[in-house]
């Protein structure tokens, strides 16, 4: 199988440098890094190292095209991602039992009861590998950038070449890159299905509230059919015992007025009788008080006794007024309750007669009012699954998206090698060696610098100040260099496939490296990062072959 490559720059001129960074410039810059690692002869019980090589290799990083994206998996299979895949219920055992009661409601409404709970969670939670996958969302994005601004400076990278023999072959790669696409394709599939399950509840829930919207009119044109029969006929006979009930009501109520009109022209008689006497009594006792004036005696006692006549006369009549006007007040309320009588009696009648009406009318309103109660039980049962079948798919999304990260968006049209390029410094002692990883930079520009720093740059080592002007991705600082470093410092075979490169490859053993690190240390010195002193101690102590 053949597969395309890319070699990315180690380094990429930041947006604010206006200069180019050569690879003259790159060379001079590692090795002044690399000379600051180094532990010096002259501190004090520590052995003096030397820089046995400096290599330039890179690391291997596959991209396996995926939809508008691609995959980017660890050709030395370092890294490894976990995803936790919910396995959900069996959605076509659950859409056949649906499906099996669908025509009968009751049935129906049996099945959403018996399947209340059945999407309540998972049934089973799988951990799955992602062999290869980069598990660090802040490291692919970091990538992503890289690989963008190594397709614009493709023509700029320079260098020896030499890529850490990948752990994974292409087809390797390819395996593991399809065993998550098919796991993403059966979340996928997941979704649909529950996505299906939905639309079954949601199709068969509609039908049975459809039927039952016409199941409703049916009853309303049934009973309405029903009334409007029998009103007229009821209506006739309310209106014939409303007509005969007025009748008996307005011939009362003049019964009861001639009886009251008799009484009342009796007490009206014996009112003006009662004046009468009350005149007379008013006379006969101004008479008998002349009498007494004058000294009549016997004309008083008469006077007297036609007061006291009189005067029983007066209790008399003030009597049967009385007696007359308890009389008016029976009569009136024997009118009242026989009036009242006749209404509730015909009231009733009435009622009785409307009876039939009503009663249908409340039936009528009672079974609408079951079957739109059945109606809303039965959307509570089905929205409630639905709820529940949504929350699985959001979960369902989720581990989707899971996948995803794994991708960045750069479209390719064949698996591609990316070959990230790290300096690899190896220090020799008598007893011991070790390796120091730099990770690619990114190269500031000076006067930005300078006008932050400008009167306390000449204070710095030169490492802070070559520190200052490459600035390592901190992405693949923290993650690829510390795992090259552990992995050589644990793995021998590793380490001694290492040695070889950079046996091989030995940056300070290229022909032109003495006249590349010249031309970069004056560029450097040019630019303001380095003094002449600093130059001309380095180049002392790599001289020309």
């Amino acid at each position: 199988m053949s597969h395309m490559s890319l070699i990315l720059p180690y380094v990429v001129e930041d947006k604010a440098r206006d200069k180019l960074f050569t690879y003259d410039m790159e060379v001079a810059a590692i090795l002044c890094l690399a000379e600051a690692e180094r532990k010096k002869p002259k501190i004090w019980g520590v052995s003096p190292e030397r820089i046995s090589f400096i290599l330039k290799l890179h690391y291997p990083l596959w991209a396996v095209p995926w939809e508008d994206g691609c995959l980017i998996l660890d050709g030395l299979g370092m890294f490894s991602r976990t995803i936790v895949y919910m396995k959900p219920p069996d959605v076509r055992l659950f859409t056949e039992d649906m499906q099996r009661n669908t025509l009968v409601r009751g049935l129906y409404r049996n099945a959403l009861k018996s399947h209340a709970q059945t999407f309540k969670s998972p049934i089973a939670t799988i951990e799955i590998p992602m062999e290869a996958a980069i598990p660090n969302n802040n490291l692919l994005s970091t990538i992503y950038e890289y690989i963008k601004q190594g397709l614009i400076l493709k023509e700029n990278v320079t260098g020896p070449f030499a890529l850490i023999p990948p752990e994974l072959d292409e087809k390797g790669v390819l395996r593991r890159a399809e065993k998550l696409v098919d796991n993403w394709r059966q979340i996928q599939s997941d979704i649909k299905g529950l996505q299906y399950a939905i639309s079954v509840i949601d199709d068969q829930t509609r039908f049975h509230e459809q039927k039952m919207l016409r199941e409703i009119e049916q009853l309303q044109e049934m009973y309405d059919s029903e009334i409007l029969h029998v009103k007229p006929i009821v209506e006739k006979r309310v209106e014939r015992l409303t007509t005969e009930r007025d009748s008996k009501i307005k011939r009362a109520i003049k019964a009861t007025e001639r009886g009251l009109e008799v009484t009342l022209k009796e007490v009206d008689r014996h009112e003006q009788k009662l004046g009468r006497l009350e005149r007379n009594l008013s006379n006969f006792q101004k008479r008998r008080d002349l009498r007494k004036r004058k000294g009549d005696k016997s004309g008083v006692s008469h006077w007297n006794r036609e007061i006291r006549k009189c005067q029983d006369k007066i209790s008399e009549i003030r009597q049967k007024i009385q007696d007359l006007s308890q009389q008016i007040e029976r009569t009136r309320k024997e009118g009242e309750a026989a009036i009242k009588k006749l209404n509730e009696g015909y009231q009733t009648m009435i009622n009785e007669e409307r009876r039939g009406t009503v009663n249908l009318e409340a039936s009528r309103d009672s079974e609408i009012a079951a079957k739109r109660e059945e109606m809303e039980e039965l959307r509570l049962e089905a929205s409630s699954i639905i709820n529940l079948i949504g929350q699985l798919i959001g979960q369902k999304r989720l581990e989707a998206s899971k996948l995803k990260e794994v991708t960045i968006p750069w479209g390719i049209e064949a698996t591609t090698m990316v070959c990230v390029p790290f300096y690899l410094v190896r220090y020799e002692t008598e007893a011991k060696s070790k390796h120091h990883v730099y990770a690619p930079m990114t190269a500031m520009g000076y006067e930005g610098i300078v006008k932050r720093i400008q009167k306390t740059i000449w204070g710095f080592s030169l490492k802070s100040r070559i520190r200052l002007l490459l600035r390592p991705r901190k992405a693949l600082k923290e993650t690829l260099a510390p795992i090259l470093t552990k992995k050589i410092r644990e793995g021998k075979a590793f380490e001694e496939i290492v040695y070889e490169m950079g046996c091989t490859n030995n940056l300070l053993n290229i022909p032109d490296f003495r006249e590349s690190l010249a031309k970069g240390m004056e560029e450097l010195r040019e630019e303001g990062w380095i003094n002449s002193e600093e130059r001309d101690a380095i180049l002392n102590a790599y001289p020309p072959h």
